[in-house]
């Protein structure tokens, strides 16, 4: 059975591979990092904070559990730091996809969904 680590609440667990669903969607600044990253190819730390309307902290708390759980990637270059989706990460594609086709729904309008 998969257990949080008691000595860093993130997303990072002992005795499994993957985080579970429920601990990447917990949150409502990760789920919007999710989204802005799915529609983005890579974005620096502090343009993800701004357009995700999180401080600098709480968009790099969330960013850093992401990147431990495999499920974006981080680069440096110098100071700045960089993040995208891990898209060979199974977990992370399977978000992308669920959120571009969550969000191409909502673009159609409850008619055209249903058609």
């Amino acid at each position: 059975m998969a257990r949080i680590n008691p000595l860093n609440p993130s997303l990072t667990l002992v005795g499994e591979k993957g985080p579970p669903l429920e601990r990447v969607l917990s949150s409502s600044g990760r789920i919007r990092i999710l989204t802005l990253l799915s529609g983005i190819e890579e974005l620096h730390l502090t343009e993800i904070a701004k357009r995700t309307e999180q401080s600098y902290s709480a968009a790099e708390r969330h960013l850093d559990d992401l990147s431990k759980a495999g499920i974006v990637e981080e680069r440096d270059y110098g100071r700045v730091r960089m993040f995208k989706l891990n898209l060979t990460n199974d977990h992370a594609k399977l978000l992308h996809d669920l959120i571009l086709k969550w969000n191409q729904n909502q673009e159609l309008g409850p008619v055209q969904a249903q058609a």
